[in-house]
């Protein structure tokens, strides 16, 4: 089984996922309500995932909003926004498709999501990442 991190619900979700047969080394989705959906291969390598996968889980703890894209040095091929609601997150995502910032760009918002279940996933994945 590949690792994936997934946010979101059955009716709003994104993933991040590793894809060994592609060029890229890693996959972005999203879909919402089987009505829209996006993909698109990230060049990413295994220390930027790590990297994003512990600031997430930093920022949880947090427990307060944060914004957080995958990598810092270039175009982002997805970017969070948490805000604290109750005892879960809300987000907003932004994809941007191969580092395409200014002309194409998907954004999502996802429904509160629980944050002990949040924190196992994002686990789980981190788990997967070594």
């Amino acid at each position: 089984m590949s690792p994936e991190l997934r946010i979101g619900d059955d009716v709003a979700w994104v993933a991040l996922a590793h894809d060994p047969g592609s060029s890229e080394g890693w996959r972005v989705t999203a879909d919402w309500d089987d009505v829209f959906s996006a993909g698109f291969g990230a060049y990413l390598d295994l220390d930027e995932v790590a990297a994003f996968t512990d600031a997430l889980r930093a920022g949880l703890e947090s427990g307060g909003s944060f914004r957080l894209p995958v990598t810092e040095a270039r175009s982002n091929p997805l970017e969070l926004q948490s805000v604290p609601v109750g005892d879960g997150f809300a987000f907003h995502v932004r994809l941007t498709p191969k580092g395409h910032d200014t002309g194409v760009h998907l954004d999502l918002e996802i429904d509160p999501m629980d944050r002990a279940e949040l924190r196992t996933r994002i686990e789980d994945f981190r788990r997967f990442l070594g």
